[in-house]
C-alpha cells in the first residue's frame, strides 16, 4: 500500500513519532483547560465561568483577525526559502509578528471602553480588554515563534515549549483563582500568554543571523507575501466563525437551547477530539510538503504517503470510536447527551472523506495560492450550512451526523478537482485503496453499531484494527530488509 523502501520506512517512523510526542502535548493542553475550568467553578462559580468565556472568546476572536494567519503563512514561507535566505525569511516573520502584535494590543486598549459596553452593558470591565491587549501581543509572538519551530523542522523544541508554557500557565492561574476571585480571569488569560510566550523563548528557535541584518522597511516589504496569503486565511477563519454562529442561531430558534447544546457536544467529539490526529500530523506535513511544491513527484509521493498513512490510523480510531461511542459521551458529558450517539456515529464515517480531503487541502497552502483557498472554503461553509439545516429537518440530530458525513464528501470533490484537475497532481494507487478500504470499514462499523449494537461494531473495530498492524508490520519489516 505504501511503497516499501527504506525511504518510506523512515518517513514513516518519523511521522508516527512526531504524532506521538504533538499528540500528547495536546491531551496535556486539553486536560489543563479541564482542571482550570474546574478551579474557576469550584472557587469562583457560575460568574466566573461566564466571565472566562466571554473573556476567553474576545480574545479568540481579535486574536485571528490581528494574527493575519501568519501561522500557516509564515510555515510555508520558511520552508519554501532557500537556504541562503532562510535567515532573512526567519528575521522578516519575526518582525511582522511583532508589528501584528504591538498594533492587536494597542487597537484592543483603545477599544477596550466600547468593548465593555457592548458585552456587558457598562463601562466597568475597561480595564480587562485593556489587559488583554497584552496577552493578544504575547500570544502573536508566540504564534510567530511557532512558525518558525514548524518551518525550520524543530519540531521537539516546539513540543517542549508549548508543554512548559502550558504547565506553567495553569500552574501560576490556580493560585489566582483562590486569591482574586473574579478578578483573576482576565490576569489568567494574560498568565497563560505570558508562559506560553516564556516556554517557547527558552527554547527559541536557532537560526544563524544574515550576514548583512536588513533595515525594517525591507523585512516588512520582503514578508508582504506572508501577510497577503494571511488574509485570506484570516478571512476563510472569519467565515467558519460566522457560518457557525449563523447555524446555532437558526437551530436556537427553531428548537431551543437544548438542541444547541447537543449539537455543540456531538460536534466537538467528532470534529475537536478526532482532529486531534490530523493537528498532529499537520505540524509535520505542512513545512514537509511545502519544501516539495515545486515538484509534481514530490508532490504525488508526499501527498500519497501522507493518505496512506492517515488512512492506516483512522481504521483502528474511527472504528473503535464508534464501537465505543456511548462510553466516550458518558465520560465527557453525562447520560442526558445519549441521544447525541447517532450523530456522533455518522459524523465519524465523515472523518475518513476529512482525511482525505485534508491531505490534498494543504497543496493549496503550500502553494500560497490564497484565492483558491479562499473559494473552496466559502463553498465549503455554504454546503455546512445548508446539510445541516435540511437534515435537521428531516431527521432531528441524526440528521446532523449524516449533515457531516455529506459536507466533507462533497467537500472531497471540490478538493480533488483543484488537485487534480486544477493544478495536475495525482495520488498513488495504493493510497486511493487505503482510502476505500478506511471507507468501507467506518462505514460496516457505524451500520453494525446502528442496526445490531456496540458488540458487532466491536467485532469490526478488532478486525479493522488488526489490519491496521499488519500493514504497519509489513512496511517496517521490508524497511528493515532493504536496509541490510
Amino acid at each position: 500500500m505504501i511503497a516499501p523502501s527504506p525511504k518510506t520506512g523512515n518517513t514513516t517512523r518519523r511521522i508516527l513519532k512526531m504524532m506521538s510526542i504533538f499528540g500528547s502535548v495536546q491531551a496535556v493542553q486539553m486536560l489543563c483547560s479541564v482542571v482550570r475550568t474546574k478551579f474557576v467553578a469550584l472557587w469562583i462559580g457560575a460568574a466566573g465561568i461566564g466571565l472566562f468565556g466571554i473573556f476567553s472568546s474576545a480574545f479568540e476572536m481579535i486574536s485571528v483577525l490581528v494574527q493575519l494567519g501568519i501561522r500557516n503563512s509564515g510555515v510555508r514561507e520558511i520552508a519554501v526559502a532557500a537556504k541562503e535566505r532562510l535567515p532573512l525569511s526567519v528575521l522578516a516573520i519575526r518582525r511582522w509578528g511583532l508589528l501584528l502584535g504591538v498594533a492587536g494590543a494597542l487597537l484592543t486598549a483603545a477599544l477596550s471602553v466600547p468593548l465593555s459596553l457592548f458585552t456587558f452593558g457598562d463601562t466597568a470591565h475597561w480595564w480587562g480588554y485593556a489587559l488583554l491587549g497584552a496577552a493578544i501581543l504575547l500570544s502573536t509572538l508566540s504564534t510567530t515563534e511557532s512558525a518558525v519551530f514548524q518551518g525550520i523542522g524543530q519540531l521537539k523544541r516546539l513540543a517542549t515549549g508549548l508543554l512548559c508554557g502550558t504547565i506553567g500557565g495553569l500552574a501560576v492561574s490556580i493560585p489566582m483563582f483562590r486569591l482574586w476571585g473574579e478578578g483573576s480571569i482576565v490576569p489568567s488569560i494574560l498568565a497563560y500568554a505570558l508562559c506560553g510566550w516564556i516556554g517557547l523563548g527558552l527554547y527559541r528557535a536557532k537560526v544563524a543571523e544574515p550576514a548583512v541584518r536588513p533595515g525594517w522597511r525591507e523585512s516588512l516589504i520582503s514578508g508582504k507575501q506572508v501577510i497577503v496569503l494571511g488574509i485570506y486565511l484570516t478571512i476563510c477563519d472569519f467565515m467558519t466563525y460566522l457560518v457557525a454562529l449563523v447555524f446555532m442561531s437558526w437551530l436556537n430558534r427553531d428548537s431551543g437551547e437544548e438542541a444547541v447544546g447537543f449539537f455543540q457536544s456531538g460536534f466537538t467529539i467528532a470534529n475537536k477530539y478526532l482532529g486531534v490526529i490530523f493537528t498532529a500530523l499537520a505540524l509535520e506535513f505542512y513545512p514537509r510538503l511545502s519544501g516539495v511544491i515545486r515538484s509534481r513527484r514530490g508532490v504525488r509521493l508526499t501527498v500519497s504517503h501522507e493518505t496512506s498513512l492517515i488512512m492506516l490510523i483512522i481504521i483502528p480510531v474511527a472504528t473503535l470510536f464508534i464501537a465505543c461511542d456511548q462510553w466516550i459521551v458518558r465520560l465527557l458529558y453525562k447520560e442526558e447527551f445519549l441521544v447525541i450517539l447517532p450523530f456522533v456515529t455518522w459524523a465519524v464515517v465523515g472523518t475518513v472523506f476529512r482525511a482525505a480531503s485534508w491531505c490534498m487541502s494543504f497543496s493549496i497552502l503550500a502553494r500560497g495560492d490564497g484565492r483558491t483557498f479562499l473559494w473552496t472554503e466559502a463553498l465549503s461553509s455554504v454546503i455546512y450550512l445548508g446539510c445541516n439545516c435540511l437534515f435537521y429537518k428531516l431527521w432531528s440530530i441524526t440528521g446532523m451526523g449524516v449533515a457531516y458525513l455529506l459536507w466533507y464528501a462533497l467537500y472531497t470533490l471540490i478538493i480533488g478537482w483543484v488537485y487534480i484537475k486544477k493544478y495536475g497532481y495525482r495520488i498513488n494507487r495504493g493510497a486511493v485503496g487505503l482510502t476505500v478500504t478506511a471507507l468501507l470499514a467506518v462505514g460496516v462499523a457505524a451500520a453494525s453499531r446502528t442496526l445490531l449494537g456496540w458488540e458487532y461494531a466491536g467485532g469490526v473495530a478488532l478486525a479493522a484494527s488488526l489490519f491496521s498492524l499488519m500493514i504497519f508490520r509489513r512496511i517496517f519489516r521490508r524497511r528493515r530488509a532493504l536496509t541490510l
